[in-house]
This record gives structure tokens, sequence and C-alpha cells, in this order.
């Protein structure tokens, strides 16, 4: 119900621009300004989305660090802190500094969007070795 009500406000956008008085710009002009804000908002709301997911990969970092729950996986916890961490702490600085340049928008997104895989998969693999070892130690018992 929601995206309807959204188009319908871009459908009035649209034709406030159409209506506007003909200063010699032409339809073409007038649909590719359309476009290039149609674009330009999907962008800063994936942006935000982006930021949102960064700033809860964060958070589930330092939450795990501080609970000690890899202690038991071989170099996990330090791999986390060292390297993941430094990754996120660069792309933080980069986020904040950059945020206004719209052009490097989409390769932050692109960045970060890598950066949150490729820790969610380093928790998932450091959390089945975990598993894995916990398991072995009963079975040993």
């Amino acid at each position: 119900m929601k995206k309807m009500s959204i188009r319908r406000t871009n459908d009035k956008k649209y034709d406030e621009l159409e209506q506007q008085p003909n200063t010699g710009v032409s339809k073409k002009d007038i649909e590719e300004k359309y476009r290039l804000e149609e674009q330009d908002s999907f962008i800063r709301k994936g942006y935000l989305l982006c930021l949102l997911l960064f700033l809860a990969t964060g958070v589930l970092m330092i939450t795990v660090i501080l609970e000690g729950t890899y202690k038991d996986a071989v170099l996990a916890e330090q791999i986390l802190i060292t390297v993941f961490g430094t990754i996120y702490l660069i792309l933080f600085i980069i986020m904040v500094c950059c945020y206004g340049v719209t052009q490097l928008r989409i390769a932050l997104l692109l960045f970060v969007s890598m950066f949150i895989g490729c820790v969610g998969g380093f928790m998932i693999a450091a959390n089945l070795k975990v598993v894995m070892s916990h398991l072995q130690d009963t079975k040993s018992e």
C-alpha cells in the first residue's frame, strides 16, 4: 500500500516537471532529469541501509570480541580484531568523510557490502569451528 502512495507522489513530481513553463527545455530533458532524481533517491536510500547494516556489523563484532565467543577457535579472535577491525575503522572514516560526495556513494556501497559479506561469512565459519570442536570434545569424553 505504501509503495502506491510513494509512486503517486513521484508521479506528481513528474507532472509538476512537465507543467513547468517551456523555456527551451524539451520533454526528453525533463524525463532525463526525473530519471536522475529517481536514481539519486535510490542510491541515497541504499547508502543509508548499507550504513545501518555496517553499524550493526560493528556492534556485532564488538559484542563477539568482548564476550570472548571465539576463544576456542585458533586465531579467529585475532583475525577479527586485526584484519576486520582495521578495515572497519578505515571504511567508517571514509564513510563519514565522503558522505557528501555523490560519485563515491556507489563505490562505498560496493566496498561496504563486500565487507559485510566477508565478516558475516567469517563469523559463520568461526561459529561452525567452535561447534565442531565442542562436538568433538563431547564425543571423545
